[in-house]
């Protein structure tokens, strides 16, 4: 009866990845490299689902979106599909498009009768996996009215024919404990970019390369055939075997414009010597780093895409370039989207900028960072509050302390006016549900902890650019907070998968190596990526 594979599927999948239905009336392709191969395949869809779907669509979120957009697409096949009341029970008029089945199927009253697992009707996770059982049941030609015996139902073994497609942990557990095979849906990433790599040269190709200022993508492949092909916008860190092999004009251990890097610019066909490096705002204190003030200041570049652990300086360093780049003239402003998943904007007190104040300090921390390095007065200030201490004095004549009040503003004081003043003339920041609709023209839009976004959500915030704008994505696949994701469904890895290779984008991968923060913040990152860990709740 089931001629072909069945997949069960899960609300999640179709909320995460709404292409998984196909479309009658355009080919749209799926993403590329699934999971799951799809072709020729019977996709189920539980009425239970459905209804799921249908409590999401009032929602102003991406999930309403998407929620809206499957339901359209499933409400025209099952318009499409001429079938009895008895057809629908049994999956035996699935509707064909393009090589894909597509059924829906709804759950016999009586079916529970003679299972045994009766979920209630609002446990949504317990009627999918009903739904999946009812499938296997067909599978088998027993009746589903309610009428099989009860030993032939506990008696069911999975068939690898069916299965429950689901990205929900819990409900695989639910569905595995019951018999049934589950697969997760997504992309394969065998390998994640990382937008850079390092190579030990031939002397020759090195010194070229120092002295001609590039190295044909002909030459790079004669003297690598076995790399993989170069990528638009990659980064190749060079270094030779020996030390003597070097330039006689180069030093490695003084290399501060990191003369050893070079792009690939594919417009040119060859990798090029950095060219914006020297005139980052701050120092640049790793080759990861150099990599990615490169990106930033390169007009060419509209979309800089940044993944590294926490203090290896991504959201400081697009702070530094965003304020920098708008007193410059080249922007008119930096706009800042959250997206951490646990803001809660509208349980907090306050107007919608005090509500995102919290989710906003850590840029707001970086010009503090930014500002004792770089401004004169407020650096010497600080040098002479470690050596001496507070040096004013109260009213009172005594020293400052806590029951005096002094007659000059605090270091701290004075940092945090210089911040909010830089603040309200080039910042400003939306909460991620009202960037929708938004056009980031002539600005910046810097998109914060980008792993905590769906792939629905990624989507969305990715098509914000606007003429003459610059899009910043930082985040770390290893710190999700959002609950259904992990490190190869979420924003930020389908950023990087979405765009791969396109000469108007940067991929730069941050290392645990160039942690700047304080040393334990390295190698707490070390330990965690080798542990395989992500940041708990």
């Amino acid at each position: 009866m089931l001629k072909q594979p069945v997949y069960v599927v899960d609300t999640n999948v179709l909320v995460d990845y709404p292409n998984i239905i196909p479309d009658l009336d355009t080919d749209i392709p799926r993403p590329q490299s699934p999971t799951v191969d799809l072709t020729n395949a019977h996709l189920v869809i539980p009425s239970a689902v459905v209804r799921e779907l249908s409590s999401f669509k009032k929602e102003k979120t991406a999930r309403g979106k998407a929620a809206r957009k499957v339901l359209k697409k499933v409400r025209s096949l099952a318009e499409k599909q001429t079938q009895t009341l008895g057809d629908t029970y049994k999956l035996e008029a699935p509707i064909d498009v393009n090589g894909t089945f597509v059924s829906i199927l709804p759950i016999h009253k009586n079916f529970k009768d003679c299972s045994p697992f009766k979920p209630s009707e609002d446990d949504m996770d317990g009627q999918i996996i009903l739904a999946a059982l009812i499938v296997e049941m067909l599978a088998r030609g027993l009746p589903i009215d309610g009428t099989a015996r009860k030993e032939s139902v506990e008696g069911l073994e999975a068939s690898s024919d069916i299965k429950l497609l689901t990205n929900d942990n819990g409900l695989a557990i639910r569905a595995r404990e019951r018999g049934i095979s589950t697969s997760r849906y997504g992309y394969k990433c065998p390998e994640p970019y990382t937008g850079r790599r390092d190579l030990v040269m031939p002397p020759e190709l090195f010194e070229k390369f120092f002295d001609e200022r590039r190295i044909e993508r002909g030459e790079f492949e004669e003297a690598f055939p076995e790399e993989r092909k170069l990528v638009a916008n990659e980064f190749i860190i060079m270094t030779v075997e020996k030390e003597e092999d070097y330039p006689l004009d180069y030093d490695p251990r003084n290399n501060l414009y990191f003369q050893n890097i070079g792009r690939y610019d594919r417009n040119e066909d060859a990798i090029v010597p950095l060219q914006y490096v020297s005139s980052f705002p701050a120092t640049i204190k790793t080759p990861g780093q150099a990599i990615y003030a490169e990106a930033l200041m390169d007009p060419d570049i509209a979309v800089v895409i940044c993944d590294g652990p926490a203090g290896s300086g991504k959201t400081y360093m697009a702070t530094v370039y965003g304020y920098n780049a708008c007193k410059a003239g080249a922007f008119i402003g930096v706009t800042v989207v959250p997206c951490e998943s646990h803001s809660k904007l509208g349980a907090l007190p306050g107007d919608l900028d005090e509500k995102m104040d919290p989710d906003l300090q850590p840029l707001k921390n970086a010009l503090r960072n930014y500002l004792l390095n770089s401004d004169a007065k407020l650096k010497k200030e600080l040098d002479n509050f470690k050596k001496f201490g507070p040096s004013c004095k109260c009213k009172n004549g005594g020293d400052n302390d806590s029951e005096g009040m002094p007659e000059k503003r605090s270091l701290k004081a004075k940092l945090e006016d210089r911040v909010e003043l830089i603040w309200s003339n080039w910042f400003s920041s939306i909460p991620i549900e009202n960037a929708r609709g938004r056009d980031f023209a002539h600005e910046i839009a810097i998109y914060d902890e980008f792993q905590d976004q769906t792939i629905t959500q990624a989507d969305t915030l990715i098509k914000r650019l606007g003429m003459d704008g610059k899009i910043v994505i930082t985040g770390d696949v290893y710190q999700i907070h959002a609950p259904y994701l992990d490190e190869t469904n979420n924003g930020l890895n389908y950023a990087s998968h979405l765009l791969y290779n396109h000469p108007m984008v940067a991929q730069v991968c941050l290392t645990d190596d160039e942690v700047v923060r304080h040393p334990l913040v390295k190698e707490v990152a070390r330990r965690q990526k080798k542990l395989g860990l992500s940041s708990f709740e």
